[in-house]
């Protein structure tokens, strides 16, 4: 093949990203976010999350050492940002202004504690930076430039595809775990109590689940399987939202798979609400991409794709050492519980400590099932008692229903340099 052959394919590609597509659905999409970040916004404080989850504990998980909870002020300063950026998102003036105003003040929340890490809020922070590239101006002329919806759409095909492939292993599949756990402990509700604990009942939603996450993206951008499949996703999100309370993700997630239905579709779905979103009247032949944006964007998609992966380059089952488990989509797949303490070592003097007794309910929790939350609470131990102090963590879990085992070795200094603690295979391998 000559290089002028390989490069018509490529130019093809590259005008047909350039062009406009009618931006109705991209539209009505940040108007959902907008009222989305709003309602999550209004819903945390409201909820009194600030005091419990923020301003209570002493210590936080910090993802960076610069992300410091500030004030009260501050705090709830910036959740007022959060929901004022939201609504302005939604109204459609300044959309840039406010998309900045709302990322930053989302994603410093975010990067205060680990512990309260969730998919669903790194998939929201994706969104918001995708709905930032498109030029606002090209939305009232030549349209949506369809590179940007291909790039939201390969975002949410990613996490539908990877939480489907997570779901593809013995505890899910054969177990029925960790849904038989969840729904063994709604027996109590009426008429649909006794069904819900049979274990029957976990493994078949088991493998819906895994057969939906898998499916559902190629249902909806099929034409002949669309409308089955938007009735699909309803049905789902609806029954998730209704058995297990998980906030925003399910409306969320709807709101994501918006942007795999043709980018039309509130116009000949809602009819004159529809017909008025966006003013695209005409199609305009725009030029090309150029190699380098077209290079970017393909490097991007690549990165969603790959980066959930990473998990699988680690040793051990990362469901029960946690590497590679944040940002890999894996959604509602384990059911872990555990208990740890902690002992110091310092100048020939030991004596115990319980993280419960400085943390929150809900990073308590957290702590006694992720190793590397284990050792950043011994880093932090050791930094409050000086040098010289060792710090040795007493740490049992057990996952899906297993037996409950030790998850870090007590014998291992957990203030050592990671590299160290790798070569002494301190997070104890699970059992089967």
């Amino acid at each position: 093949m000559t290089m002028t052959a390989t490069k018509r394919p490529l130019q093809r590609l590259a005008w047909h990203l350039a062009q406009g597509v009618d931006p109705a659905g991209w539209v009505l999409f940040r108007v959902g976010f907008g009222l989305l970040a709003a309602g999550g916004a209004l819903r945390f404080v409201l909820k009194g999350w600030v005091e419990e989850l923020l301003l209570g504990p002493s210590f936080h998980f910090a993802w960076v050492s610069w992300a410091t909870v500030p004030s009260a002020g501050v705090l709830y300063g910036l959740f007022a940002l959060q929901f004022i950026a939201g609504l302005g998102i939604a109204w459609g003036r300044w959309t840039r202004a406010f998309l900045v105003l709302w990322l930053l003040s989302f994603g410093y929340v975010e990067l205060l504690d680990k512990a309260l890490y969730l998919n669903h809020y790194v998939l929201f922070t994706l969104m918001g930076l995708w709905l930032l590239l498109p030029p606002p101006q090209a939305l009232r002329g030549p349209g949506l430039p369809r590179w940007s919806l291909w790039l939201m759409r390969a975002q949410v095909l990613s996490v539908y595809l990877w939480a489907g492939l997570a779901k593809l292993n013995a505890d899910w599949l054969l177990r029925g775990e960790p849904l038989q756990t969840w729904l063994g402990a709604r027996a109590g509700l009426p008429l649909i109590g006794p069904l819900l604990a049979q274990p029957e009942t976990a493994l078949a939603m088991s493998w819906a689940g895994a057969l939906y996450d898998l499916s559902i993206g190629f249902l909806l951008l099929h034409p002949r399987t669309r409308s089955a499949g938007v009735l699909l996703l309803i049905a789902f999100h609806l029954s998730v939202g209704v058995l297990f309370p998980i906030g925003l993700f399910p409306w969320l997630m709807v709101l994501g798979a918006s942007v795999l239905l043709p980018p039309d579709w509130p116009r000949a779905w809602m009819g004159w609400m529809g017909r008025r979103l966006g003013c695209w009247k005409s199609k305009r032949t725009l030029p090309a991409l150029k190699m380098g944006p077209l290079l970017v964007l393909f490097s991007v998609v690549t990165l969603l794709s790959l980066i959930p992966a990473r998990g699988l380059l680690s040793p051990g089952n990362s469901a029960w050492t946690e590497r590679g488990y944040r940002f890999s989509w894996k959604v509602m797949l384990n059911e872990k519980t555990g208990l740890v303490e902690y002992r110091v070592l310092q100048d020939g003097r030991s004596w115990t400590v319980y993280p419960a007794q400085e943390l929150g309910p809900i990073q308590t929790a957290q702590l006694r099932t992720q190793p590397d939350l284990i050792r950043d609470y011994a880093l932090h131990l050791a930094l409050r008692h000086g040098a010289g102090a060792q710090v040795y963590a007493e740490s049992w879990a057990s996952l899906n229903g297993r037996p409950t085992q030790r998850l870090v070795r007590p014998s291992v200094d957990l203030t050592q340099p990671l590299r160290t603690l790798e070569a002494q295979d301190w997070i104890t391998p699970l059992q089967p």
